[in-house]
């Protein structure tokens, strides 16, 4: 039986990715197709998802106001009870911009990592315990390579 893999994905850019020269060169369809490859990968299914790109002024003041707590964060994800929607992911791009250096790569690298760390909660993924972010860690490399291979960024 095959399970067609087909994933919808909704942006929105409160802050604009172009405005930011580290993503000016970044497309919607990127973003789309590395989730999408997640779900290839962990989780083959026909579901949508919700993608808000925002700044580290909007982002850490949903973190307050869904989570309780106002410090800055990479990535939110909230998995639906929905046939139709597997989840929305609020992802700080701020963040991105500041840290890639700190790990030696670029940016975009760093925001492709949290649109994959995401998602991966999305599936089901979890990082509580040290095992669990193991497996997390074991699975966003792998995504991350194939993303590579694939030329997706």
């Amino acid at each position: 039986m095959t399970i067609e893999n087909s994933i919808d994905v909704c942006i929105t850019q409160n802050a604009p990715l172009h405005s930011y020269v580290e993503f000016k060169n970044c497309s919607d369809d990127q973003f789309s197709a590395i989730i999408a490859l997640c779900f290839e990968v962990y989780a083959p299914q026909h579901t949508s998802i919700e993608l808000c790109f925002m700044s580290e002024k909007e982002h850490c003041v949903a973190h307050k106001t869904f989570l309780g707590d106002a410090t800055p964060t990479d990535v939110m994800a909230f998995p639906y009870a929905d046939d139709d929607c597997a989840g929305e992911l609020l992802v700080n791009i701020e963040m991105a911009v500041r840290r890639a250096p700190e790990f030696s790569h670029s940016a975009v690298a760093e925001l492709m990592l949290y649109v994959v760390h995401g998602t991966l909660h999305l599936i089901g993924f979890d990082d509580h315990s040290a095992a669990d972010t193991e497996k997390m860690r074991t699975a966003e490399k792998k995504i991350i390579t194939l993303a590579i291979e694939r030329d997706i960024f």
